[in-house]
């Protein structure tokens, strides 16, 4: 073993990296930035600034909506000052500032951020001047629903309402014009959401479309040999549909991604809430089926968002995000947030019940479409939802598509359009991308040839590379794909956000062993990779790690993520005879999906980030000499804890007991000091270049057995986590006699 081979100190100031402003709430220039010096303070209504509403190719016109007809708005606000909301979302991850670690609580983002109550009042009163009758204002101070006839919504917002037959039979309505509201309130005001229902978010759920025996992957690929007797086993059916498939049961991706170590710390995800964002409904008793094979017992709440998502089985798409993270994290309880696909006032809605409540830690979405067909009052609104999340130490995952670098294949657009995916490439969000992973190796999931899909990434068309993400150390980050916006702050270099951040296995052909419609079946797409990581992060907030070190529910946070890959890159990505920790860097494949048309040949994985396969997919666990697991050389679990510390911040020797011992060794020493890790196999004793493991039964107090030496004096130094050791002081003497 090599002696303090990471160079990462996170207990300094700026170990994270992150001590500059975030710019990611300023919209790339590839769609103009909003004018809102054009809006006059006058009671005459004023158009918004709003993107016409693009027709989806096939639409054909049906005539106007009718009269009658009820629509559910949001009226949306912005933020009251945009610059304090992104100074102080990066101070949180700052230690130099006094506002690391400072996050907020359910409650207070809308009296801190939010428009003051005179504005919203003024708002809600040119509502109803206009003819509406505004509901009340959420509690962020974002959102003012409104209900009312499709007539009165015309006449209110100055725009008429018109039907669409859209390719595929479904019948959808939109805006003519951008809305108008009075100019006395108009620069407070986002947008209307509502006024058109084109957008339809699609579930990133592919099903195998072979299902070739003997492809199962096994226990490869990583350095375990065999599952955690203490994590949750399948039942003998959901065994044997895996082994029939090729296809994988939790217990093999707990032990893949190396999350079955924290189950013999007895971390299964106890005290940590996960939201799911889901736009159809699931059969509880298919989850009752799933929740008895793997005899758990995850409590799981069902919350309705503008009336639900009706009832039956739905796709799939809910039943396996629900059992993809229980089957992983089986003692966390599950909130599973229902909304109706009908339109982006409902996923505004759906999103914001989830961020607003501030009672999930970890949130996961394997829903979204691609970002040129994304309406851009949708995306900003969304993006400021996002930023509360942020603000509220909330980890949000979204799944990166199906259909590689063409993200719009599937939604409408024309097949060769390059496009990042909505939610997944907004600021404050890790996107998550898709992988193979088998026995040999883990590549990018690209199944062109067999029209299966590829995973999702690529440049965002809406905006800015947030200064989180501005990690110019990390290999690959700025490359030959990498774009420039001449409307992106010069701090970032001017490129737009890259995504995905991290990612997964969603191979379908290798997929994820689920209970649906009354049968074990096999499902895959980036839908399975974001809830295996929101169930990592749900682990990570669970861990003694976090507990010890005083961390908070750190999750993935996204700034802590990036930074950490930043400063810690050559730890990270040094290849050669260390072990991969933190993330496996995935090097090999493409996302190029050519049944798309498209033969760009983007984007091909490369050592470090790539946009294909992000950062990586999760190391949760630690890899020592010889590939077995190391609670000493930290994962991401470990990394992830201690990059948010409050307590343990650097370790020091205060004494040695006894002073002496043979030169043979075997002599059982106690240390006295500070900042150990009462981890098993956390600490080590440094002597020279020798490490040995250190029982540490507190933070105070270790024991070690001293390994044999020359005759002489030493200095016995501790270090835990693998971070530099103790200072030499003359109390950490030890004398080895001949």
């Amino acid at each position: 073993m090599k002696v303090g081979r990471r160079v990462l100190a996170l207990g300094t100031a700026g170990a994270l990296g992150l001590s500059g402003v975030l710019a990611s709430a300023t919209p790339s220039g590839a769609q103009p930035l909003r004018n809102t010096a054009a809006t006059r303070v006058t009671n005459a209504a004023v158009r918004l600034p709003s993107d016409a509403p693009a027709l989806p190719r096939g639409a054909v016109k049906l005539g106007a909506v009718a009269p009658t007809s009820k629509l559910h708005l949001d009226v949306t606000l912005k933020v009251r000052d945009p610059a304090t909301l992104t100074s102080f979302l990066a101070g949180l991850s700052n230690r130099q500032s006094p506002l690391f670690h400072q996050f907020l609580r359910a409650g207070q983002f809308g009296p801190r951020f939010g428009q003051t109550l005179a504005t919203v009042a003024a708002v809600r009163t040119a509502l109803r001047e206009a003819g509406l009758v505004p509901g009340q204002i959420t509690s962020n101070r974002l959102s003012i629903p409104v209900t009312a006839s499709a007539a009165a919504v015309e006449r209110a917002f100055g725009t008429s309402l018109v039907r669409y037959r859209l390719a595929g039979g479904r019948v959808a309505y939109t805006n003519t014009a951008a809305p108008k509201i009075s100019g006395a309130v108009a620069r407070y005001v986002s947008g209307v959401l509502g006024l058109n229902n084109f957008t339809r978010e699609q579930s990133m759920l592919v099903r195998p479309s072979s299902r070739p025996a003997g492809v199962h992957r096994g226990t490869g690929g990583r350095p375990l040999a065999h599952p955690s007797a203490s994590g949750p086993k399948p039942c003998a059916a959901a065994s044997e549909t895996a082994e029939e498939d090729g296809a994988y049961t939790a217990d093999e991706l707990a032990n893949y991604y190396l999350m079955s170590p924290l189950y013999g710390l007895g971390d299964l995800g106890s005290g940590v809430r996960v939201a799911l964002f889901e736009l159809e409904p699931n059969s509880t008793s298919d989850i009752s089926k799933y929740k008895s094979c793997y005899k758990v017992t995850t409590s799981i709440t069902y919350k309705k968002t503008d009336g639900g998502a009706g009832t039956g089985k739905g796709s799939g798409e809910a039943a396996l995000d629900i059992e993809d993270v229980l089957g992983l994290a089986p003692d966390v309880a599950l909130d599973v947030y229902q909304a109706p696909n009908g339109g982006d006032a409902d996923i505004y809605d759906n999103y914001n019940a989830i961020i607003t409540a501030d009672k999930d830690q970890v949130i996961s979405t394997s829903w979204g479409t691609c970002e040129l067909l994304t309406d851009s009052t949708l995306t900003s609104d969304e993006q400021t939802v996002f930023a509360q999340a942020n603000s509220q130490g909330q980890t949000v995952f979204a799944a990166a598509g199906d259909t590689g670098s063409t993200g719009c294949l599937r939604s409408g657009k024309d097949e060769a359009d390059v496009s990042a995916g909505d939610p997944a490439a907004q600021p404050y969000v890790d996107g998550v991308g898709g992988t193979t992973a088998t026995s040999s190796e883990e590549s990018v999931w690209n199944e062109s040839s067999i029209q299966a899909g590829a995973g999702g990434g690529g440049v965002s068309s809406k905006w800015c590379m947030p200064s989180y993400q501005y990690q110019t150390a990390i290999p690959g980050l700025i490359s030959g794909d990498s774009v420039k916006n001449s409307g992106c702050p010069t701090a970032e270099g001017k490129y737009v956000r890259e995504e995905p951040d991290v990612s997964a296995d969603a191979d379908p052909e290798t997929g994820y062993v689920i209970y649906y419609g009354g049968s074990w079946s096999v499902i895959g797409g980036t839908s399975a990779a974001a809830p295996l990581w929101a169930a990592v992060a749900a682990l990570i907030d669970d861990s003694p790690f976090c507990a010890d070190y005083a961390s908070g529910d750190v999750g993935v946070y996204p700034e802590g993520l990036w930074g950490i890959a930043g400063e810690d890159h050559s730890y990270i990505y040094s290849g050669g005879a260390d072990e991969p920790e933190v993330v496996f860097d995935v090097t090999s494949g493409n996302n190029d999906y050519t049944p798309s048309g498209y033969g760009g040949g983007l984007f091909p994985a490369t050592t470090g980030y790539d946009m294909a396969s992000g950062l990586g997919s999760p190391l949760v666990s630690g890899i020592g000499a010889g590939g077995a697991v190391s609670m000493f050389y930290p994962g991401l679990a470990a990394i992830m804890c201690s990059a948010y510390a409050t307590k343990l911040l650097s370790t020091t020797v205060t004494g040695i007991s006894p002073k002496s011992g043979k030169a043979a060794g075997g002599t059982t020493v106690t240390v006295t000091g500070t900042g150990f890790l009462p981890i098993a196999g956390a600490d080590a004793a440094v002597i020279g270049a020798t490490l040995v493991t250190a029982n540490c039964a507190s933070s105070t107090k270790c024991t070690f057995v001293t390994p044999k030496h020359a005759a002489g004096t030493v200095n016995i130094q501790i270090s835990a986590e693998d971070f530099a050791p103790s200072p030499v002081t003359s109390k950490d003497k030890y004398k080895y006699t001949g």
